[in-house]
């Protein structure tokens, strides 16, 4: 494909998706399994990050720090006061912004963000992106509550404000933010619209949250003038007649990114976390977001590449262009001591071309290589291993692709079961009053993961475009995919 051709195609994309026509626009899940709902009455929450085309999306780990009095603190596009502590945490960080997708603390807080479009309108540049949110809660609330009523306060303060997609290929793009906080013992649904917001809690069963809001009337704090604003604007008829979903949401206006699509995509994540009730795991998660809505009417014709409609792992087309750039499995467990509390499953790029990896906080780190990535390819970043992967996969996704699982299957299953090894002598370690050999003994197991990790990487991106030349290329965008990957310096085929 040509450069000028290539071009043309990404115009008409931006065009189509400008006036309706693409399947969806920034979309992204989080969902949360309480106690009663997991299998070993942990808190699970999980996170796909759909973002644009070859956006790369590491992960970064920040330790525990103390701040001098009159420190601020850089945002993506404005400056705050910093406070005199911040937590450590782990945060899966567009390699552009200050904030993050979704990510974890140390004391057992986990967030995700998702877009959704309101009747508020939104502001530019001088405020807060949602990301940033999700980081400034993460640094600053030891609980879901504390967490979420910084992200408040912020949110009141500056609003939330800039291009969300730093007016890339894409153009410029502003939206306002709904979150699941959860800890190892409740988790709290935030939705906003401009710098009102309402919240409700979650202390059993299983919620999800997609870029449509869910609070409509059953909420347990909100902003003081949410309803008389509703009303002043006449969105709705009286206070008791007013229902947030319904009358602050965008269903209508050019700004609506086709509700219907996001409204399937959280019909389907509760509707796996109900058939596995009181039985989800890390493992039956990570298989939700790998989901491409299989076994419905809206599964995929010839591969997950070619769905017409969102689904949790997310692939991109003409059709629907954003991809799923990271996902999360948070696995936060109240009864355990502080270094095995929290328990960050990450995986880069499309989960179902990709495996999980498991980290811990308090001691532990983060390979540094694990933070790089920009907007072009690079040869030495986990991520961009991870995402050539699953661009290699969306070729011929049923030739290629089982060949992945087979190997991320097994890693995955060996992960899990030296987990168990692990923790045990961890805790015993703990027990024994020698916590610095159970930082050792998890970092070892980190190390290990990720060492193996790389191998396996560096095997697929050997064998697979060798099996892709006896195979053939099957994907029907593949003149889309592959002007991509060139634009972008990523090695196909």
């Amino acid at each position: 494909m040509t450069s000028k051709r290539f071009a043309v195609s990404l115009r008409i994309v931006v065009f189509a998706s400008l006036i309706g026509f693409v399947a969806t626009a920034r979309p992204c899940d989080t969902w949360v399994a309480m106690r009663d709902a997991t299998a070993d009455h942990s808190v699970i929450l999980v996170k796909n990050s759909d973002r644009p085309p070859m956006e790369a999306q590491p992960l970064v780990q920040v330790l525990h720090q103390k701040h001098d009095a009159g420190e601020r603190v850089k945002c993506t596009y404005i400056e705050i006061p910093q406070v005199a502590e911040t937590y450590e945490h782990i945060g899966s960080k567009i390699w552009w912004s200050f904030g993050y997708e979704h990510g974890m603390n140390e004391y057992g807080v986990a967030i995700g963000n998702e877009a959704v479009w309101s009747k508020e309108p939104v502001q530019w540049g001088d405020g807060l992106l949602g990301m940033d949110l999700v980081r400034l809660g993460l640094e600053r609330g030891k609980t879901a509550y504390e967490a979420m009523h910084v992200m408040i306060d912020l949110l009141v303060k500056y609003g939330q404000s800039g291009d969300c997609e730093r007016a890339g290929e894409w153009g410029k793009a502003n939206y306002h933010n709904s979150f699941i906080i959860a800890d190892p013992q409740q988790a709290w649904v935030l939705e906003t619209a401009g710098k009102y917001w309402v919240a409700k809690t979650i202390k059993n069963g299983v919620y999800s949250i997609s870029n449509i809001y869910s609070i409509e009337r059953d909420w347990d704090e909100a902003h003081p003038k949410l309803v008389q604003h509703a009303v002043e604007m006449g969105w709705t008829k009286s206070a008791k007649d007013f229902n947030f979903a319904r009358d602050y949401g965008d269903y209508w206006g050019k700004d609506s990114k086709n509700p219907g699509g996001m409204q399937i995509r959280r019909n389907m994540t509760l509707a796996c976390l109900r058939r596995d009730f009181a039985q989800v795991t890390p493992a039956s998660m990570m298989q939700i977001s790998r989901s491409h809505l299989e076994g419905t009417i809206t599964e995929p014709r010839w591969g997950a590449a070619e769905t017409f409609w969102p689904t949790p792992c997310m692939h991109d087309s003409p059709q629907s262009p954003y991809h799923t750039a990271a996902s999360v499995v948070a696995h936060l467990r109240a009864e355990m001591p502080p270094l095995l509390r929290g328990v960050y499953w990450a995986s880069f790029s499309n989960p179902c071309c990709n495996v999980f990896k498991p980290f811990y906080l308090h001691g532990p780190t983060l390979p540094p290589a694990y933070a790089k990535g920009s907007s072009t390819y690079c040869a030495d970043s986990p991520w961009w291993w991870a995402n050539r992967v699953k661009l290699l996969c969306d070729l011929n996704y049923s030739a290629l692709a089982p060949t992945v699982r087979g190997v991320f299957d097994q890693t995955e299953r060996w992960e899990m079961d030296r987990q168990a090894t692990v923790e045990a002598e961890a805790l015993r370690q703990i027990k024994a009053g020698n916590e610095v050999e159970a930082v050792r003994v998890l970092q070892q197991f980190t190390d290990d993961n990720c060492q193996r990790v790389e191998k396996e990487y560096r095997m697929l991106n050997e064998i697979l475009p060798a099996t892709l030349k006896t195979v053939g290329t099957q994907f029907v965008f593949a003149d889309y995919m592959k002007g991509w990957a060139s634009a972008k310096g990523v090695p196909l085929p």
